[in-house]
This record gives C-alpha cells, structure tokens and sequence, in this order.
C-alpha cells in the first residue's frame, strides 16, 4: 500500500487549508444555505462539511505514520547487514555505503542521503542527526545515536552492531505485542458505537414509528412528542461519541492522539449514513 514522506510545512498547509474550508463551509451553511434554524438539515450538512474537512488531514497523517512505520520496520535489517558486513572485515563507512545499495522499503533514500552527506565531507553525527530529524521517530533518534557512538569506537564492531540489531528488533517486537494487545479493546469501542446505532434505529424504527401512527390516527396522547427534536439530540450524542471514540481509539492503539483522525473520520461517516439514509426516512 502507498506510503509517504510528509514534511512539518506540507503537513501545515494541508491542515491550514482544511480548517479555512471548514470554516468557509460552515459559515456557507449557517447565513446562506440552508440556515442555521432549519433543522435536521443544517446539522447534517454541517457533519458533512466537517467531514470533508478532515478527509486531507486524515489522509496525510495516515500515510505519514504508514512511512515510519515502513522505516522502523526496515531498520533492524539495515543494522543486521553492516553487522555482517563488519563481520567479514569491511570498514563501517563502507557498510553503511554498501548497505545504502539494498532495498530497505521507505528507509532507502533516507539511507542514500545520509551517505550523499557523509561522501561530501559531514560527520558521522551531522549525517545521522539529518535523518533522524528527517524521520522524526523515537526508534530512528535512538538508533541513530547508538550508530554515532559505534562510528566514534572504531576497532571490530560487529558483536555491538548486532546487539543494537537486537535491541532494535526488541523494541518492534513491543510495539507490534502492544497493536496487537490493544487490538480487541479497540473493536470493543467500534462495537460499542455500533450499538449505540443499532438502538437508535430500533427506537425511531419502532417506538417513535407507532407514536406518530397513532397520533395521526386521532388519539389523544403522542401528538406532542416531535420526533425531529430526538432526532437532534440523538445525531449531537453519536457526532459527540464518534469525535471521543476515535481520538481515544487513536491514542491507544498508536499512541498518538492525531493517529485518532482517521477513526474520527469513519465512525462520522457511519453515522452520517446511518440517520440520514435510515432514521431520517423512518421520521417521514
């Protein structure tokens, strides 16, 4: 699957636009169209241009987070082989030159421009610290560093370049045990959401259904209870509970609260559908 590099400037013109057109959307559907006191139909438009508003965030922070993970990922096996390369008596230098030829995923041209600078007179710790700022993960920084140390050593390096080889697979290892850990608490959320759903419809389905039946059939109870208010305050709970789900689902299962877009994203969507295209029909 794709995979990008993602610089801090294009992250922030991504997100600067996105907020401008999210502004310029809701201010489009509170004093033109359709207006701020037609109802449900200005808070599904609204949801819908939230949504658009964060489909471009969504996207480049996923495929951002994608690439370091195919950078980390790589990494160990680009330690491995200067370990081995070591081992047959090559120079570190030209480890690190004949290990850049490999193909490392994502890790590659990062790997290529670090040797670009190291050929063109940079040390060890300005090539390093270039690409792990250009990365910009824990395991990157830290290996980095490690590296840095073991260029300063000289000598035969290879038992220390295959315990940070170690060390480096350890810490994927965590990381992947930890996804896979948080794996069912997170499907516990979406179900939860799914649920929430389910009674929703069930009630405007049925309950609100039969009331209105019997209102419109002359009976003296039930003609004061206005479906579209419940409506209303039922689709406020499932926007709220979708923004909280999917920012917590993010920060559990990445770490990261912005990792969180992305579920906001589906879970609104799913929502959205769900009233617009099943209850709202249902309320008639």
């Amino acid at each position: 699957m794709l995979s990008v590099q993602i610089n801090k400037r294009v992250k922030t013109i991504v997100y600067s636009v996105s907020i401008f057109i999210g502004l310029g959307l809701i201010m489009f559907l509170t004093f033109i169209w359709p207006g701020l006191d037609l109802h449900p139909e200005y808070d599904n438009y609204l949801i819908i241009a939230i949504i658009i508003t964060l489909i471009p965030s969504s996207i480049v922070d996923f495929l951002d987070r994608k690439w370091k993970r195919d950078v980390d990922r790589n990494l160990p096996k680009f330690i491995r082989d200067i370990s081995d390369s070591q081992k047959t008596g090559m120079a570190f230098t030209k480890a690190i030159e004949h290990s850049a030829r490999l193909n490392y995923g994502a890790l590659s041209k990062e790997l290529r421009q670090t040797v670009s600078l190291m050929s063109w007179g940079e040390t060890y710790k300005v090539a390093f610290d270039e690409m792990a700022k250009r990365v910009n993960t824990p395991l990157v920084y830290q290996t980095m560093a490690l590296l840095t140390e073991v260029g300063h050593s000289g000598g035969n390096l290879g038992d220390i370049l295959e315990s940070i080889y170690l060390h480096t697979k350890e810490v994927q290892d965590m990381q992947n045990d930890r996804r896979r850990q948080m794996s069912p608490y997170l499907m516990v959320i979406y179900a939860s959401f799914g649920v929430y759903l389910f009674v929703v419809i069930i009630l405007f389905l049925t309950f609100f259904a039969q009331i209105q039946s019997i209102a419109k059939q002359g009976a003296p109870f039930g003609g004061n209870i206005n479906p579209i208010v419940y409506y209303g305050w039922f689709f406020h709970m499932s926007v709220i509970e979708a923004v909280f789900a999917g920012f917590i689902i993010g920060k559990m299962g990445d770490g990261s609260i912005s990792s969180g877009l992305k579920h906001v994203l589906i879970l609104l969507i799913i929502s959205v559908t769900v009233f617009i295209f099943v209850i709202l029909p249902s309320i008639g």
